[in-house]
């Protein structure tokens, strides 16, 4: 009985062995062991609040292993790569990489190992605001002294780089300035040399700025503008209209220059008339404002009216087809856009135009060309869509 029983513990013992390799050569079989390259961000703990990173890599790579389905659902997310600067100084630093992974799944590899890391002092300095004034002023027009709101700005980050910043710096263009300035701008800091000093913080980063502006006598060189009335004979119109010379200097002062924009003539009536005509016209300068100039000569040209119109569904016609060949086109109608005299536009049809495409010189294949349009005299062509046609050639 003992040996029977015996045989039945080793017979058991066998079978869990046996299932047990059976299980493993399966389950490593399915889901085999791989690696997988990954780049993970690098984060730093243990940084002292007194303290900045000025150096460090942001980024390592890692080669991990570990189960396919493990491997395949991992993301750079679920690795922590990390620097521990617990209890270091300001200055260089070499210090061990360390990347946690997810269970099942191990580091096989990291670069780099090491990471070099520079420290320096966290600071904070109190910098006046001052304003640099660019551009000329326009003529006439005298700046005051600029004011700034607040005058100071905080500025912090590593001591060596805020130990290079010498001024705080707002500028303000005063080419365009004819009244004071109030705005809003950005504060700038600068070293010795004038050079931006970037990467630090400044509180508050905008600051209001004020420009007392005084102005006085000014000139103002404006378009002058003709005033036309009246209507040609039909079916004749208006097609342009210049002056000689065709701008004013004005001169007064910036409050009264600031809304004039153009100077107008007198009247000019072109009624009845059948030809281009000159005519002397005066200016009309608003009070408070005097010029060199007060009389234009206002040159009117006369001639029939232009319209457009568009033609649509107007055939393609195919032109030099090899002997021996056959054609099609792709599409088989276009669009036509036109322009031309209101009295040849109103009676112009599809049947008038014609738009071609020239196979000449093509062999049998697909082609993409394009068309040209054969219009009628004193017809325009603006535009043909699609602006290009596809031919096919085939031998027949």
């Amino acid at each position: 009985m003992r040996r029977l029983g015996d045989g039945r513990v080793l017979y058991g013992l066998l079978s869990l062995g046996i299932a047990t390799v059976m299980w493993l050569y399966v389950a490593i079989g399915q889901n085999p062991q791989v690696e997988r390259p990954m780049n993970v961000d690098l984060h730093v703990r243990g940084l002292s609040t007194t303290e900045v990173v000025v150096q460090a890599p942001s980024r390592v790579q890692v080669r991990v292993q570990g189960p396919r389905s493990a491997v395949a659902a991992l993301t750079p997310s679920l690795l922590d790569a990390f620097v521990d600067l617990s209890g270091l100084r300001p200055g260089e630093h070499r210090v061990p990489v360390y990347v946690l992974t997810p269970p099942d799944v191990r580091v096989l590899d990291r670069s780099p190992a090491e990471a070099l890391v520079v420290l320096d002092t966290l600071i904070e300095r109190r910098l006046p605001v001052e304003v640099s004034l660019t551009g000329t002023p326009p003529e006439g027009v005298t700046v005051g002294q600029p004011r700034v709101a607040p005058d100071h700005v905080l500025v912090s980050g590593p001591a060596s780089q805020v130990d290079e910043v010498r001024h705080a710096v707002v500028t303000l263009d005063t080419a365009q300035l004819r009244q004071q300035v109030v705005t809003s701008l950005p504060v700038h800091l600068e070293d010795v040399n004038g050079q931006e000093v970037r990467g630090l913080t400044v509180d508050p980063s905008v600051v209001e700025a004020a420009l007392p502006v005084r102005e006085g006598v000014i000139t103002k060189v404006v378009p002058i503008v003709p005033t036309i009335v009246g209507t040609p004979r039909t079916p004749l119109t208006v097609t342009g209209v210049t002056t000689n010379p065709a701008t004013v200097t004005l001169t007064g002062s910036g409050a009264l220059l600031k809304d004039v924009h153009s100077v107008t003539t007198a009247a000019v009536d072109v009624s009845k008339a059948s030809r281009d005509l000159a005519r002397r016209a005066a200016l009309v300068i608003p009070p408070g404002i005097s010029a060199p100039v007060r009389e234009v000569t206002v040159v009117v040209h006369i001639g029939r009216t232009l319209l457009s119109t568009i033609l649509r569904a107007v055939p393609v016609r195919v032109v030099g087809v090899p002997a021996g060949a056959v054609s099609r086109v792709s599409p088989d109608t276009v669009e036509v856009q036109v322009e031309g005299p209101q009295d040849l536009l109103e009676h112009l049809t599809v049947q008038a135009v014609t738009i071609e495409v020239d196979a000449a010189g093509q062999r049998p294949g697909e082609h993409r060309l394009t068309p040209r349009a054969v219009l009628p005299r004193g017809i325009h062509l603006l535009a043909i869509r699609p602006a290009n046609i596809i031919i096919i050639i085939r031998v027949s």
